[in-house]
């Protein structure tokens, strides 16, 4: 399987074509999927708004507070919020506008993921990849009041600005994923690989421009632990408020959250699905590798799989997945014949169903 050299190609606008057909097709099939398992999981409740989307919304109405010791919402990151409460100024109920938000961020995020897959691999692999993308088991927190779909659009959108010598924009748009989620902060990774390949071609303003994108993610995350400092007094106060929840990163982190797993499940039976999601995601970067993923994709993915283990526990591993795009190359690598890929197809689809059923195993 080839990889193309897109680093080095020649600068081009970051116009996108419309959606084609097949994707548009794909995302409605995961979607009508997820919200009709979701509204018949639960009929009475909307419960895609939910869990912690509650918190998310508690941030765009009112701001930060933090408590000590409880947990609170300065472990949310202010990206989200902000757009939910531009998305309900609108007009748009609370209830609504997260999913609303959240799917609609998701068209934008496959179509952008699709074109950076086709710069990098094929346009075969681009295509089984990004449907993958759409009908992952977990992707249904793509159409729930979370930030995954807007950071999709964001780390997609930095990196497709890279390859196309964008620079400045990519620095925007990587800037603002870490302001979404702090896995922003692995877009460094192969930003840094793209400006390194290109840095004979670039002239010395669009090198700035370059290292200013692949420093923005630091920078973003400094930037709100400066807001808290003012605000709340706590320049860590995000990390403070993570704690309540039982996330410390430290050395240790990984052999206690082994250690205590089966103590863990006994809790909360739910952590069966992040705990095989950490297994499988291991295999998925190694199918990755063998389809000649760069090696800068690859460490930005095991950032976001394996990084999360060292807080002590699998809490939300499966979720944090669905930002590490090696993963979907490496099972579109697996998948190279019709038959194949129409049975992983048909295999995700009835495990998206058996996700969003497990929505229920713990009501917000």
């Amino acid at each position: 399987m080839s990889v193309r050299s897109a680093t080095i190609a020649p600068r081009r606008r970051l116009a996108l074509a419309p959606a084609p057909r097949w994707l548009l097709g794909w995302w409605a099939v995961g979607r009508a999927v997820t919200i009709a398992t979701a509204l018949a999981l639960k009929p009475t409740v909307w419960t895609l708004d939910r869990w912690d989307g509650r918190w998310y919304r508690m941030v765009a109405r009112g701001g930060y507070l933090l408590v000590p010791g409880r947990q609170s919402d300065p472990a949310f990151f202010p990206l989200y919020p902000i757009l939910l409460r531009g998305v309900h100024a609108a007009g748009v109920g609370w209830g609504i506008a997260g999913p609303l938000l959240s799917n609609g961020a998701l068209l934008l995020g496959l179509g952008l993921f699709y074109a950076l897959t086709r710069e990098i691999f094929s346009e075969q692999l681009a295509r089984r990849s990004t449907i993958y993308l759409a009908l992952f088991p977990l992707s249904y927190v793509f159409s729930m009041a979370y930030p995954e779909s807007v950071v999709l659009v964001l780390l997609t959108a930095a990196s497709l600005a890279g390859l196309r010598r964008r620079w400045w924009l990519a620095a925007i748009c990587a800037g603002a994923a870490a302001l979404a989620r702090p896995e922003g902060l692995f877009l460094a990774f192969p930003l840094a690989d793209i400006a390194w390949r290109q840095r004979q071609s670039l002239s010395p303003a669009r090198r700035g421009a370059a290292l200013a994108a692949v420093l923005a993610p630091v920078a973003a995350i400094a930037s709100y632990s400066l807001y808290l400092a003012t605000v709340l007094h706590d320049p860590l106060a995000w990390s403070q408020a993570e704690r309540a929840w039982g996330r410390q990163f430290r050395i240790t982190g990984a052999f206690h959250a082994f250690a205590h797993v089966s103590t863990a499940v006994g809790h909360r039976p739910w952590l069966v699905r992040d705990l095989i999601c950490f297994f499988v995601y291991l295999g998925l970067l190694y199918a990755a590798r063998r389809a000649r993923t760069p090696p800068a994709w690859l460490a930005a993915g095991a950032a976001v799989v394996i990084l999360p283990v060292f807080t002590g526990a699998f809490d939300s591993v499966g979720r944090f997945g669905l930002l590490a795009p090696p993963l979907f190359w490496g099972l579109a690598g697996l998948t190279t014949s019709r038959r194949s890929e129409g049975i992983v197809r048909s295999v995700l689809l009835a495990l998206l169903v058996v996700g969003t059923v497990s929505l229920a195993y713990v009501f917000p």
